[in-house]
């Protein structure tokens, strides 16, 4: 699919017909989605660029991250995007500026693109050329990394008071805290191969004004608020983890605290039994009229003592 954003006297129109376009002097956005190999080549042919490949677009070199030259400028970023499993998974996303007009390559929906496209036709006169609308997505893209965090902290909190009002302990639940574990980490790379693109965007000759510069300062400024935010998300979920492991420690050793206490109480009787039931000829408690109720009577007083001594010792 290919959306072609123009900017004319009085709006910004979109067009989605490649074949009848022909005026490319006030394009500001070429968005190519899912496109087919004829689809790419006939942009690249009305507009005169040359895309990457999606193998260049996904290589992790700084030098392949962000290319600047004469006439254009490259950028490729990853964005994160739900999968069928409600898990999240990494695509890449590949951003050409030349003669004022953003082009962007992408092999999925992305929420922050149509947020901007949102923005486009709400606020038609802020944007003049394709740079605006490349730092607006990576605004809206960064306001969804803080939201996906934030939802990552709730669910931090969630997990905590389960944990603190329910001692049922699951496999799901210790499962649940390392798919946090993964999500954090993916959003942290995420943002920080944000942070390397848009650092080297401020760092570019020409390509962005002043007005533009102090934006990518201030997405730089939140880039390192959630870099630091989810540092602090780590140390909270190795915590829980911690905490999991810890509760799971002490249920087992209430177990072995319980069989062995069991034990106990039950070595007693079992000693006199084994002594009464020897059966030696010269035994006098055999030939005793109240040996047998006796015996019961020790056994059962063996154990009911060794159960007070527990009881003492605060050992019970």
């Amino acid at each position: 699919m290919i959306r072609i954003f123009q900017q004319d006297e009085t709006a910004v129109r979109k067009v989605r017909d490649i074949d009848s376009f022909s005026d490319t002097e006030r394009t500001l956005w070429v968005d190519l989605q899912n496109p087919s190999r004829e689809e790419t080549k006939s942009v690249e042919d009305k507009f005169d660029v040359n895309f990457q490949s999606q193998q260049e677009q996904a290589e992790i070199e700084s030098s392949s991250r962000y290319i600047e030259e004469d006439d254009f400028l490259i950028a490729n970023s990853n964005f994160l995007i739900p999968d069928k499993e409600h898990m999240y998974v990494t695509v890449p996303v590949s951003f050409m500026l030349k003669d004022d007009t953003l082009f962007t390559y992408r092999n999925a929906d992305l929420r922050s693109f149509a947020d901007t496209v949102k923005k486009i036709k709400s606020r038609r006169s802020v944007f003049n050329d394709g740079a605006q609308i490349l730092i607006t997505i990576f605004e809206s893209r960064i306001d969804h990394d803080a939201d996906l965090i934030e939802m990552v902290s709730q669910e931090i909190k969630a997990i905590n008071r389960k944990m603190d009002l329910d001692a049922a302990l699951d496999r799901e639940m210790l499962l649940k805290i390392n798919d946090y574990q993964e999500l954090t980490m993916s959003i942290r790379e995420n943002v920080v191969d944000k942070q390397r693109v848009i650092s080297a965007m401020i760092r570019s000759d020409g390509w962005f004004t002043n007005d533009e510069q102090q934006r990518l300062r201030t997405l730089i400024k939140d880039i390192n608020s959630l870099i630091d935010h989810t540092n602090f998300i780590f140390e909270r979920l190795e915590f829980l983890q911690n905490t999991f492991l810890g509760l799971i420690d002490l249920e087992q050793n209430r177990i072995v605290k319980i069989f062995t206490v069991v034990s106990l109480v039950f070595l007693p009787p079992t000693l006199l039994a084994s002594i009464w039931g020897m059966n030696f000829t010269n035994m006098p408690e055999l030939s005793w009229q109240f040996g047998y109720p006796l015996a019961l009577t020790s056994i059962v007083l063996s154990s009911l003592v060794t159960l007070w001594i527990f009881r003492r010792k605060n050992w019970l």
